[in-house]
């Protein structure tokens, strides 16, 4: 009687895990537009510049140990990356998730301004 409880336990705690991951995968597919990111899987994109005019000023985007980088005026908002399954992220949401760096973005014609601390 004891070895049919462990299993049902068993059974209800593996069948919980699945559930959750399931809804892992449903919750990351709504909130990113993505679902889960391989990063092995290569897919590439092109930078979409949505802006007409920006302001003069540098605009932060990213920074490391040794640079601070920049685009040269106020755009990032009117940035997208559009990648070749379809999904579109903006240029902010693809850095912050490490989905690209700043060689690629450079490689890819951003204009990006570099800046040692």
């Amino acid at each position: 009687m004891n070895i049919k409880l462990i299993f049902k336990c068993i059974f209800v705690f593996f069948l919980t895990l699945i559930l959750i991951g399931l809804v892992y995968i449903i919750i990351d597919k709504a909130g990113t537009g993505t679902g889960i990111y391989d990063p092995l899987k290569i897919v590439d994109y092109k930078i979409e510049d949505k802006t007409e005019t920006c302001d003069d000023a540098l605009e932060l985007i990213y920074s490391d140990d040794k640079y601070n980088y920049y685009l040269p005026c106020m755009k990032s908002e009117n940035i997208s990356l559009v990648w070749d399954d379809g999904v579109v992220d903006s240029l902010s949401h693809a850095l912050e998730f490490q989905k690209v760096d700043i060689d690629s973005l450079e490689s890819h014609g951003l204009d990006i301004v570099k800046n040692e601390k």
